[in-house]
């Protein structure tokens, strides 16, 4: 965006000095008197000393040498006003550097800007109205499908959609500090949304570009790219069908990118009325590069909306908001004859994808659904981008105040407010308090890989040592016994192969989620895996007696597919042997991880203790630790159920 250009730097002064320098080197106050009349059949030089002086001269002269201290003072400054042990400047939180941003040349406003960015807004509302019924209709509906929470202690010009705004504004801080380093990729100022979730924000039942997500985007993008903002907004969709929070939540870097700046939530239908899922979701976000994200809970349950509120008043979250949909809408205006009802509300109840397609269930969104809640998401998100719009045309300083009100967290968590004790993992879902101040929580940094689909990064494959077998085959190919004779293999399961076969029948879809897993059965051996030490870019290990892994690790938890496949398949709990560090892990050293990973009532991650004499070992300058699996129970088989593995994730101490 023309916005964003940095201007070419001026010189460090005006003045054209190769004259002065020339001339100066020419100087021969007693030289011979043929090299003398040289000079002076030349033009006088008013700084040589062969010429008359005068007090004009004089003082021409002492004032360009104080303009040259005052020029070079000002360079210097600019060098020292940079950290020397950090080139760009401190990290501030949310990505941001602090003292750096000092030097950075700002674009001017353009008023013809802010005027057409507010015209294009009008526009988009007005046409929300139309859509819902006229402005009272739609902003009543708007009201009951989307609530927002206000920190009552918080200033005054300090509430949910300002926080949102000084999230955009961050934004194209963070892209003006890119554009100052000869090593940025940035083409703009960009502001990344990242859903997760499960069935519902897939879209299922409908084509995936038709989900709620997707909706949003096409309607708040042209928005934000619009100057003064110049923003580009990203969306991703990494909602997988059929899972619990846990251990999706473990994850949340893998699935949704570091780099999020607003996070979801959608498990409501997997987990009741309770709050426990959704607060220890909310606390490995508060994890995530850019703490606090915008939080976005697609649920309206009571428990779930007080545990937000909490968090808010806390400090913790400082924009969040909960969606909602059918329930939105004026029932009267369903019951409308079709040709009366408002456009959004027309054909409410047909599916976006063909009839048949699988996941057209009565508690799936239909299209129009999902339009209601992409238009709900938008419209808030738009009026925060207003917000922005008046905060940059009335404050020149804003970059500086924006500095100043990141609400970076420093790691930092509140006590919780539900309890997760009886679940066995209690540190890794919830952190542990501080040892000086028992309100202050922290956790320990937590590394996750995955085989599910799609990740972002961190792929099930960068841990395997050895134990598998290979196979090109297409995953939804049936795999043949004889190749689990010999290594566990990467497959889907019964129930998840026949669904995506369906869904292949009808184009795909467009769908991207795929639960695949490692299986195996007692045939297949020693799976072999090695976890690296991810706190730190050089190796402590000095000695042997560094090794112990206790010492940097914490725990591993294991985590299989969610699949039900009767009383004899694979009990992680009793049907599998660990050695971690070279040390077998004793079955007392194992433990079902209870209530929050659990979908459809069956647990489905377990929690090993890194045993005492557990050893590390190094790869060239990391260092990590070995862990070796295989399947203990005999008569564990593909047909009752093999074992699976589809999450490991470990819990680092700090060393």
């Amino acid at each position: 965006m023309e916005m964003h250009r940095r201007s070419k730097a001026p010189s460090n002064n005006g003045i054209d000095n190769s004259t002065n320098s020339s001339d100066s080197t020419k100087r021969n106050v007693g030289g011979s008197s043929s090299l003398q009349s040289k000079h002076n059949s030349r033009p006088g030089n008013p700084y040589s000393a062969a010429s008359q002086t005068t007090t004009t001269d004089i003082v021409l002269f002492r004032s360009m040498q104080i303009l040259l201290v005052i020029t070079v003072c000002w360079f210097l400054s600019l060098i020292i006003s940079v950290d020397p042990t950090t080139p760009n400047g401190t990290p501030n939180g949310d990505g941001l550097r602090g003292s750096g941003s000092a030097s950075i040349i700002t674009p001017l406003l353009d008023p013809t800007d802010i005027a057409n960015a507010r015209d294009q807004i009008t526009k988009v509302r007005e046409e929300f109205y139309t859509r819902y019924g006229g402005k009272p209709e739609a902003l009543d509906m708007l009201k009951r499908g989307l609530r927002t929470f206000e920190n009552e202690k918080a200033e005054k010009d300090m509430g949910s959609v300002r926080s949102t705004a000084d999230r955009y504004l961050r934004s194209i801080l963070r892209f003006e500090e890119n554009q100052s380093s000869s090593l940025s990729a940035f083409q703009h100022a960009e502001f990344v949304m990242a859903f997760g979730g499960y069935s519902v924000t897939v879209g299922r039942g409908n084509h995936f570009e038709q989900s709620y997500p997707f909706i949003m985007e096409k309607i708040l993008a042209p928005i934000l790219a619009l100057p003064p903002l110049g923003v580009k907004l990203v969306v991703r969709n990494s909602a997988i069908g059929g899972i619990p929070s846990f251990p999706y939540g473990w994850c949340l870097p893998n699935f949704l990118g570091e780099d999020a700046d607003a996070v979801s939530w959608d498990y409501g239908m997997n987990e009741g009325n309770g709050a426990a899922g959704l607060e220890s979701y909310v606390r490995q976000a508060l994890m995530m590069p850019k703490s606090p994200p915008m939080f976005i809970l697609l649920d309206m349950k009571r428990p779930r909306l007080d545990l937000l509120q909490k968090y808010v008043n806390m400090g913790f979250l400082p924009d969040p908001v909960a969606l909602g949909g059918r329930d939105a809408v004026n029932k009267k205006l369903l019951q409308l004859p079709e040709t009366d009802k408002p456009p959004g509300l027309q054909k409410w109840d047909e599916w976006g994808a063909p009839k048949g397609s699988p996941g057209q269930s009565p508690w799936h969104p239909k299209k129009m659904e999902h339009e209601l809640m992409g238009w709900m998401m938008a419209m808030h998100m738009i009026d925060a981008v207003e917000v922005a719009l008046n905060v940059m045309e009335k404050d020149p300083n804003w970059r500086e105040k924006v500095l100043q009100q990141n609400p970076s967290l420093g790691g930092e968590l509140p006590a919780p407010v539900t309890d997760v004790a009886t679940s066995g993992a209690a540190s890794i879902l919830h952190g542990a308090p501080s040892t000086d101040d028992s309100s202050k929580w922290h956790m320990n940094h937590v590394s996750c890989r995955t085989s599910f689909l799609p990740n972002m990064f961190g792929n099930f494959d960068s841990i395997i040592e050895s134990g598998v077998t290979k196979d090109e085959e297409d995953m939804l190919q049936s795999r043949d016994d004889s190749l689990f004779n010999g290594g566990w293999v990467m497959d889907v399961g019964k129930v998840e192969r026949e669904t995506k076969v369906k869904v292949q029948k009808y184009g795909g879809l467009g769908y991207i989620d795929m639960k695949t897993a490692l299986y195996g059965i007692p045939s297949s051996g020693t799976l072999k895996l090695w976890l690296p030490y991810e706190l730190s870019a050089t190796n402590p290990v000095q000695s042997s007696d560094d090794l112990l892994a206790g010492t940097y690790f914490n725990s591993v938890v294991f985590c299989e597919v969610n699949e039900k496949r009767g009383n004899k398949e694979c009990n992680m709990l009793s049907d599998l042997a660990f050695e971690v560090g070279g040390a077998v892990v004793a079955k007392a050293g194992v433990t079902q991880i209870k209530g929050v990973a659990s979908y459809l009532k069956k647990d489905i991650c377990i929690r090993l203790d890194v045993p005492k004499d557990a050893k590390l070992s190094t790869k060239g300058n990391d260092f990590g630790l070995p862990v070796d699996i295989k399947v203990s129970r005999s008569d564990v088989s593909r047909e009752n159920g093999a074992c699976s593995i589809s999450h490991v994730i470990w819990e680092h101490n700090v060393g």
